[in-house]
């Protein structure tokens, strides 16, 4: 009986990420994987425990499975896709994969970090084919990782660890002045992002009380709050920078002065699956994609004169007069910017917790 065969796209797909998951600059991180090639008498892993970590289920829409579970037809399919790579090799029984060449030395292991740069700022829905592709067209791409966020490992952290084929290469991208999503890119040596990412770990484990313990008994939860996670800024209005007898003449701009107003294309479709890191699961661990959930407006914050957008003068003694006033009604005001506007810019760029407003005499 034949073996049914992968398409074109799932075979891609497939040899790609199995070749990562073996691949040098994996197995310098990945502990699971180095682990079970070492301890394998031949070097090889079960290609039933390959299909069942998580990106390989979504490529070949396995659903959640385990290892014994995965069909013995999609195990044959994937043997005979893995037998046209260059840098692996299948068992003759078609149930095993491994490395062509032995694991790398430690000097060998050094040059995998000299040639990776920490590539930011990317948006949180970003894709390990999008930093290929940007990349592919300076110099040839090695390997993608998008590592998590150190307070959220379903998040993207926003720098992509990208390797390349040589140091050449490297020194080539460094001087190439790259732009992303309107964004200009900052490239730097992935030491230099190790140091901060571990002083980042650092900050967060201050940021967060004992075990047990609560905000009484932990009077420095506040003081050792990370900084920079917190911004305030204040928004204006593009007519009020422009000549008055400009205004006539530049109406179409004022128009489009509130991007958050005509770009409201919602996020929960991007899923916590895209954005993390490229690595290898452990047998059973399946972390499920999730919403960004959205932050929960208090009481408080109504009392203390919390307010949306600009509020004219007939709105405000309608306040004082006892009316309310709904999101819904200020909709399609383009002089009002909404929580919801601002939400919609900023989860671009990352996990939006709180958006507040202060009070009128702040502004």
């Amino acid at each position: 009986m034949a073996t049914q065969s992968l398409d074109e796209e799932t075979t891609k797909k497939v040899i790609r990420q199995v070749e990562f998951y073996f691949g040098d600059s994996n197995l310098l991180t990945d502990g699971f994987m180095r682990n079970s090639i070492t301890e394998s008498e031949d070097g090889m892993i079960s290609l039933a425990l390959i299909c069942s970590f998580n990106r390989m289920r979504k490529h070949l829409n396995l659903g959640d499975v385990k290892p014994e579970e995965v069909a013995q037809d999609t195990v044959n399919a994937v043997a005979q896709t893995l037998r046209n790579s260059a840098t692996l090799k299948v068992s003759e029984d078609g149930k095993k994969v491994g490395r062509k060449t032995e694991l790398p030395k430690l000097e060998e292991v050094e040059q995998v970090e000299i040639r990776t740069l920490a590539v930011s700022p990317f948006e949180h829905d970003l894709k390990l084919e999008d930093v290929e592709k940007l990349f592919g067209q300076y110099a040839k791409v090695n390997s993608v990782r998008l590592p998590h966020h150190v307070g959220d490992k379903k998040f993207f952290c926003g720098t992509a660890l990208v390797e390349f084929s040589s140091e050449e290469d490297v020194e080539k991208v460094m001087k190439e002045k790259l732009v992303y999503a309107g964004a200009e890119l900052e490239l730097k040596p992935k030491k230099d992002f190790d140091a901060d990412r571990e002083k980042e770990l650092e900050d967060y484990k201050k940021s967060r009380p004992p075990v047990g313990s609560n905000q009484q008994n932990n009077t420095n939860v506040e003081e050792d709050y990370p900084k920079g996670l917190i911004i305030a800024f204040k928004l204006k209005s593009i007519s009020d920078e422009i000549p008055s007898e400009q205004n006539g003449v530049d109406q179409q701009a004022k128009d489009n002065s509130v991007v958050s107003k005509t770009d409201e294309n919602p996020h929960s479709e991007i899923t916590s699956g895209e954005n993390d890191q490229m690595v290898t699961e452990n047998v059973g661990d399946d972390e499920e994609n999730s919403e960004t959930k959205e932050a929960k407006e208090t009481e408080s914050e109504e009392n203390n004169g919390m307010k949306e957008g600009k509020v004219t003068e007939g709105e405000d003694k309608k306040r004082q007069a006892g009316g309310k006033f709904s999101a819904a009604a200020y909709k399609d005001n383009m002089d009002v910017v909404s929580r919801e506007d601002l939400k919609s810019v900023f989860e671009k760029f990352g996990t939006v917790k709180v958006i507040g407003f202060p009070p009128s005499s702040s502004l």
